[in-house]
Formats: structure tokens, sequence, C-alpha cells
């Protein structure tokens, strides 16, 4: 595999000249980056797939939403629909994707909205919101808007200091990227890293003196079924049906469960009558289905087509973030210098 990667390095070289030409128009002001009369935090990555940034974003909100109405909005990766829209619990993934309806029916009280165009909504944010702050959801590479914390977050498993640009590697833009960030978190780590595990891993990331460096696990709740009323989970012989980027972590977490067998699909997957049958036939010789609670905001809308026995079976596995080394006051503390010691309102 290392030979054919090496094939499309000069391609990597082209996608990274122009990301780095785009990069430096910003840099120097040639093209605008915008700043709003409230904080902004931006949460994303430098590689292509999962690290973990939907926990991470919900992590932001609850931190934030002392403060007053906190507004996520997100491009919408995966919807039928252009444009802004409002995110509503009984709003479906093809009107808003996946990841916004995952968050909207997690929080309802929280303001979520999708526009690929993030400064028009931020704009219509405004104007019909008071807030106190906004996320915008996988918006790293998105520099028309100036934040006021930029977060950048690289996976324990793939970290991008040790990765390529596209199409030779997994990298939306080169490692340098990296030096607009003001946190970088290594994400879906160990729980039981050693001192000496932090040490190296800070070496191989190896942030600005500037940045902040932080480490978070992913921890997992009771599973809760996907249809029907609230009942335990006892599955023993688990069928774990995903559509996520890198479902390794949580299929070693579901093997503390019992026997895992894994049906996996593209990251955003979007189900179709032939999955569906797929899944409806491998149920058997298994006693449970887990999926992901993005996976479930898709799988919902085909509760018709799923067998009795299959939705019977169904559970969500919730996922949440949580910082090792008890550094989850100091990251709220800077969090807060960053987004409100200016006295932005």
């Amino acid at each position: 595999m290392a030979g054919i990667s090496i094939l499309f390095r000069p391609f990597s070289w082209i996608y990274s000249a122009v990301m780095s030409v785009r990069n430096w128009l910003f840099d120097v002001g040639l093209m605008r980056e915008r700043r709003f009369n409230v904080p902004v935090v931006t949460i994303g990555n430098l590689a292509v797939g999962g690290t973990g940034k939907t926990p991470h974003t919900e992590y932001l909100y609850n931190l934030l939403k002392s403060r007053g109405n906190v507004a996520i909005l997100s491009r919408g990766y995966g919807r039928d629909t252009k444009g802004f829209r409002w995110v509503h619990p009984t709003s479906t993934v093809d009107e808003c994707g996946d990841e916004p309806c995952q968050i909207k029916r997690k929080y309802s009280q929280a303001i979520v909205a999708v526009d690929e165009n993030r400064c028009e909504g931020i704009e219509k944010i405004l104007n019909a919101e008071k807030v106190a702050a906004i996320v915008l959801d996988d918006a790293y590479q998105h520099r028309y808007v100036k934040p006021d914390l930029n977060i950048l977050l690289t996976d324990y498993r793939r970290l991008f200091s040790e990765d390529h640009v596209v199409p030779e590697g997994h990298l939306r833009e080169s490692k340098s990227g990296k030096r607009r960030a003001d946190f970088i978190i290594i994400t879906k780590c160990p729980a039981d890293l050693k001192p000496i595990d932090f040490t190296l891993l800070t070496k191989r990331v190896n942030p600005l003196a500037s940045q902040h460096l932080f480490f978070t696990t992913q921890e997992y709740s009771e599973p809760y079924p996907l249809f029907g009323e609230d009942r335990p989970f006892t599955g023993k012989k688990i069928l774990a049906v995903t559509g996520i980027s890198n479902p390794e972590t949580l299929i070693e977490h579901l093997k503390s469960y019992g026997e895992v067998t894994s049906l996996r699909f593209s990251d955003h997957h979007p189900f179709g009558p032939e999955d569906i049958k797929r899944i409806n036939a491998s149920l058997g010789g298994h006693d449970a289905i887990i999926t992901t609670e993005k996976d479930a905001t898709r799988l919902v809308s085909h509760s018709s087509s799923l067998t009795t026995e299959v939705r019977k079976a169904i559970f969500v596995q919730p996922v949440v973030v949580s910082f090792l080394r008890d550094e989850a006051d100091e990251f709220r503390k800077l969090t807060e210098q960053h987004l409100f010691a200016v006295g932005k309102s």
C-alpha cells in the first residue's frame, strides 16, 4: 500500500500547493477574513474523516450554554438541500445532514442551523436570535470567518503530523496548517495513557509554544433502543452497524459487552433499500444490533423497511468526550478567556 500511495505524491504536491496559495492569500489579507460581534469557535481537523468532531462540538455546547443561547452552525454534509436552514427535532438527514440532526435531537434547546456559506449563516442566526456564542462545526478550512478560538482535532490512531496530503494521505491541507490553531486536541486516546505516552505524543504533534495541547478519550454510556419503549441492553452477540470513518474505537468498546460482528459502511453512508435488506438478513445469530448516534439519524427513516425483529434489536451507543489528566477545568478556563475576556457581547 505504501508503494501505491507514493504514486499519488505528485498529485498531493499539486493539491498542497493550491491550498498553500489559498492560505497565503488569507494570511496577507488579499482574501478577507470576517470577524463578528459574537464569540465564534471553530472546531475541525486537517484530515479527511472522523476525529470526533461531533462529540467535541456537543462538549463545547454543554460548556458554553451557561453563558446563554449557543448556536451550532454546520454546512450539513450529505444533505440534499442548499443554503440556510434551521434544524428542528423533526428535521430529516436529507434536509440538514446527519450530524446536525443528531445534535438537535440530543439538545432540543440548542440553536442548530446549516449553511455552506458560514458568514451568511452567522448573519441569519444573529438576525433571528440573541446568542452568547456560535460554534462552527467542521470549519477549520473555512477561513472566511475569523474565529475567536480555533480548535484543531487529530485522531490518536492517525496523527496529522504523520500523515500526507490527499490523495497520498488523508490531509485536506499541509501539516503547516496546524499553526492557525489555538488548541490542539488529540482525540480518541486510550483512557490509560502513561506519562511517557503524553510526552511522546507531544513530541510527535510538536505544538507551537503559543498553542495548548489537550488529550481526550471517548466514554460510552448505556445503549438505548432506537425504536420502542425504553429497556435495558442485554446483548451478548452483537452486530455493530456503522457508517463512520473510524469505527475501531467503538468496536473495541463493544467487545466489553460480548462477541462482536461488524457490518461497516462508508462515512455518512446514505442507507438504501439494499443496505436495509442486508441489515435485516444479518440479524440471524445475533441478539442485538448496536449503531452509532450519527447512523441512528439515518436508520430511523427506514423504520418501515426494517423487520420487526430488527427494530426490536437495534440499540444506539451514546458517546461523550472526557479530558485526560484532569484538564477539563483548564480547557474551560482557557476557552472562556478566548471567548469572553475581551468583553464581546
